[in-house]
C-alpha cells in the first residue's frame, strides 16, 4: 500500500506557520513605520538574539545566503545599526556587532513581535498558549541535541 503525504504532518504545519508567523511580523513591522525593512529587523532580532557572531554563523541561524545577509547589514552598517570587524582567530571571517544606537530600534521590532505574537495566539487561552510554548521549546531541544550528534554539524542554535 502506498503512503501519501500529509498536508498536516509536522514538517508542514511547522513550515506553514513558521511563514504565516513571519508574514504577520512583516505587517507589524510595516504598521510601525520603523527606519529598517522587515527583513532587516529579524537579522537585527537575531543579533540581538545571539550577541556578536560570525556573519556566516549569523547567516546559517537565519537560513540565508551569506551573499543575501551581506546586503542586509551593508544598509545596516551605512545606519550605524551595525558594526563588522575581521575575527581576530581569522581575519577572512566578520564579526557582527549592534551599535548602541540600534537599542531604540530593536524596542520598536519587540513591540511589532508582541504584537504580531497576540495576533498569533487570537482564541488560543493563555493556558494552552503556555503549553505549546513549552512543547515547542522541547522540539527545539530535541533537534538542536539530534544536530549536535551530526558529525561536522555547526552550532546553529
Amino acid at each position: 500500500m502506498r503512503k501519501t503525504i500529509d498536508p498536516d504532518s509536522f514538517g508542514f504545519l511547522i513550515n506553514d506557520i513558521a511563514r504565516f508567523s513571519r508574514a504577520v511580523f512583516e505587517v507589524e513591522i510595516e504598521a510601525a513605520r520603523l527606519s529598517v525593512t522587515a527583513a532587516e529587523a529579524r537579522v537585527m532580532a537575531h543579533m540581538a538574539r545571539c550577541g556578536a557572531t560570525r556573519q556566516h554563523l549569523l547567516a546559517e541561524r537565519l537560513g540565508m545566503t551569506p551573499m543575501s545577509l551581506t546586503g542586509f547589514l551593508d544598509r545596516l552598517e551605512t545606519s550605524g545599526l551595525v558594526t563588522r570587524t575581521a575575527d581576530v582567530k581569522d581575519r577572512r571571517a566578520k564579526i557582527v556587532t549592534l551599535t548602541p544606537r540600534a537599542s531604540d530600534v530593536l524596542a520598536q521590532i519587540a513591540q511589532a513581535g508582541a504584537q504580531a505574537e497576540q495576533t498569533i495566539s487570537e482564541g488560543i487561552c493563555p493556558e494552552d498558549w503556555e503549553t505549546f510554548r513549552r512543547i515547542a521549546l522541547q522540539l527545539r531541544r530535541n533537534l538542536s541535541d539530534a544536530r549536535s550528534q551530526t558529525p561536522n554539524a555547526e552550532d546553529a542554535a
